[in-house]
């Protein structure tokens, strides 16, 4: 059982060109996105953490020429994916900057909307890339993200907790909360908003699943492997690990039969800000 714990992430362009199954989490949040952005002409737009290009090029394809796009992200293979996707689609309104959220390369008042598909996750400072977000808008611009919130996944995380209460692991129980709570809120996210000069303007909640035969299934699956085991073994000491990867796989294995698969629920926002 357990081979999925000798994973080890290898950032090479082996690994991006393969990288656009990352949408199948993606999309649902990207789609939450275009239900709800006001589409205008002549708009000079920013994607905070672009990444590989989605959801960038299919806003920039949505919005046409009259728009001019800049992805920031400071991920270089993800990057050359882009510029590789730009070439492809003949896009004539984007380019990538290579450029953290923390220190947006433009000048003041000098942008109309910036938007960020699940980029507030990886935000090494939240604060700072709000402001800075303010910072480059015009009077009037806006900032439009989606993410998840707190209640991800909650019958994965109900089944870990089970397990580890189950193996007198306390201490990581408690740091699996601190886990879950890094997934905001709406009250948190609105925070970060009116915080960096923002006043929220519009917000909208949906959820959607992700179903999977069983935990063994899951576990394996190589976006958890790349999004989400290392933060899990970092819980535990090293000795502690099969021990505990095993009976987790075998609850949720037992949880899967029981309830007829394994079927994880993803909440997830869209909140607009106005500068």
């Amino acid at each position: 059982m357990t081979e999925y714990l000798s994973y080890a992430f290898t950032d090479n362009q082996d690994f991006i060109e393969s990288f656009d199954e990352l949408p199948l989490w993606s999309a649902p949040f990207g789609l939450l996105l275009f239900k709800h952005l006001e589409l205008k002409p002549g708009l000079t737009v920013i994607d905070i953490g672009s990444g590989a290009g989605f959801p960038l090029m299919e806003l920039a394809e949505r919005l046409g020429k009259s728009c001019a796009l800049y992805g920031i992200d400071p991920w270089k293979t993800a990057n050359q994916r882009a510029r590789q996707k730009i070439k492809n689609f003949g896009l004539s309104n984007v380019r990538i900057i290579e450029s953290s959220a923390e220190q947006i390369p433009f000048d003041d008042n000098s942008v109309d909307l910036v938007v960020s598909n699940l980029g507030i996750n990886n935000f090494e400072n939240r604060e700072i890339a709000f402001k800075e977000c303010c910072r480059v808008l015009k009077p009037g611009g806006k900032f439009a993200l989606t993410t998840n919130l707190n209640g991800h996944w909650k019958e994965f995380y109900n089944v870990f907790e089970e397990t580890l209460k189950q193996s007198g692991q306390d201490n990581s129980l408690n740091n699996l909360h601190l886990q879950q709570e890094h997934r905001g809120t709406i009250e948190t996210v609105s925070n970060l908003f009116t915080d960096g000069g923002f006043e929220v303007c519009r917000h909208f909640e949906e959820s959607f699943e992700m179903k999977f035969l069983d935990g063994t299934a899951f576990l394996n699956h190589h976006f958890i492997k790349f999004g989400w085991l290392s933060s899990w073994k970092e819980l535990f000491s090293q000795e502690d690990l099969e021990r505990i990867f095993t009976s987790l796989e075998e609850n949720l294995n037992s949880y899967s039969k029981k309830s007829g698969g394994l079927t994880l629920t993803v909440p997830m926002t869209f909140i607009e800000g106005k500068k």
